[in-house]
C-alpha cells in the first residue's frame, strides 16, 4: 500500500512539473544563441528578469511579460569593441546608438598610445555623463612620455624612467585596462622595445593587458609582429595586437607568416590575441 501511494505522489509530482509555467519579465523566443563559447550556434529561448539572463533553452510552456521573436535572427552578449576613438563623441552623445544598434555594448578607449590622464579623473566624467554602453580606458604610453620628456627623439633616463612606471602605476589602480602604444606615431616611434617592456611590467602586476598599433604595418610588419610578441614575452603581460593587416599591395600574403608567429607565440605559452577590421578596406574614415 505504501509503493502505491509513493508511486502516485511521484506521478502526481512529475504532472505538476509537466503543467508548470513560469512568467518571465522578458523572453527572447526562436533565436539563433552563440553564447561565446566558441561552440555553433543552437536554437533556444531566452528568459531575463530584471538585468539578468536567467534561463536558456525550451521556454515554449512559459510566458513572458514582454516576448521578443527572434526567430531567424541572432542572440548573442554584447559584442565588445577592443580598439575606439569613441571619446569625443561619446561625451556628445552619451547614448551611444551607432555603437548599441550594432550590438556593440562595450567600448574601449586610450588607443593607439594616446588616452586622458588622470584615469580616475576620465572615470569621472563618463560617470557623469550617464554614457550607455559599458567603458574601459588604457593608459596611453605617449601620453606618458610625452609628460615626462615631450616629444624629444631620445631615451628617457632612469629618473624619467621611473616617473613614467608610477604613471602607469597609478592608472592602473585608477582603473585603466592596460598599457596601449602607438609607436608608429610621435612620440611612441622614439620608445625602444625595453622601454615598453619596463612599462608593461608594471600594467602586467595589476593583470592589464598591452594593446599596440605596431611600429610598422607594411614593408616592416613582421618585425613588427616580432617585436610585439617579445614585449608579451620579456614583461609577462596579455597582448592584443590591435586592427591587424597589411599595407600595400606590395606586402600582401605576409599575414600567412605574422599568423604563424602569432600561432607560434601561444604555442609557448605567451597570451597573445588578435582583432581585425570587420571590413575589406583599412586606413579609411567615413565622411
Amino acid at each position: 500500500m505504501r509503493f502505491y501511494r509513493l508511486l502516485a505522489l511521484l506521478v502526481a509530482l512529475g504532472i505538476s512539473h509537466a503543467y508548470s509555467q513560469n512568467n518571465y519579465d522578458i523572453i527572447i523566443s526562436n533565436g539563433r544563441v552563440v553564447d561565446g563559447s566558441g561552440n555553433p550556434w543552437y536554437e533556444a529561448d531566452v528568459a531575463i528578469n530584471g538585468e539578468r539572463i536567467v534561463r536558456i533553452g525550451d521556454l515554449s510552456s512559459d510566458t513572458g511579460s514582454q516576448v521578443i521573436d527572434a526567430n531567424g535572427l541572432i542572440v548573442a552578449p554584447g559584442f565588445i569593441d577592443p580598439h575606439t576613438h569613441a571619446l569625443r563623441g561619446i561625451l556628445d552623445v552619451p547614448n551611444a546608438e551607432s555603437a548599441l544598434l550594432q550590438g556593440v555594448t562595450t567600448l574601449t578607449e586610450g588607443n593607439d598610445g594616446t588616452s586622458p590622464f588622470p584615469v580616475d579623473e576620465h572615470y569621472q566624467t563618463i560617470i557623469d555623463k550617464q554614457i550607455s554602453p559599458n567603458w574601459g580606458i588604457f593608459v596611453g604610453h605617449g601620453t606618458i612620455r610625452s609628460q615626462i620628456i615631450g616629444a624629444e627623439d631620445r631615451d628617457p633616463t632612469l629618473v624619467e624612467l621611473e616617473q613614467m612606471k608610477d604613471m602607469v602605476q597609478q592608472a592602473m589602480q585608477h582603473g585603466a585596462l592596460g598599457l596601449s602604444t602607438g609607436l608608429f606615431y610621435v612620440p611612441g616611434s622614439f620608445a625602444s622595445t625595453e622601454e615598453i617592456v619596463e612599462l608593461s611590467k608594471v600594467a602586467a602586476e595589476h593583470g592589464g593587458i598591452y594593446i599596440s598599433h605596431m611600429r610598422e604595418e607594411a614593408a616592416q610588419l613582421i618585425d613588427s609582429v616580432y617585436e610585439t610578441i617579445r614585449i608579451g614575452e620579456e614583461s609577462g603581460i596579455a597582448v592584443q595586437m590591435t586592427h591587424h593587416k597589411v599595407i600595400g599591395v606590395e606586402n600582401w600574403g605576409s599575414s600567412i607568416d605574422s599568423l604563424r608567429l602569432v600561432d607560434q607565440a601561444r604555442e609557448r605559452g605567451i597570451d597573445i590575441t588578435i582583432d581585425q577590421y570587420p571590413y575589406t578596406a583599412s586606413q579609411t574614415g567615413i565622411n
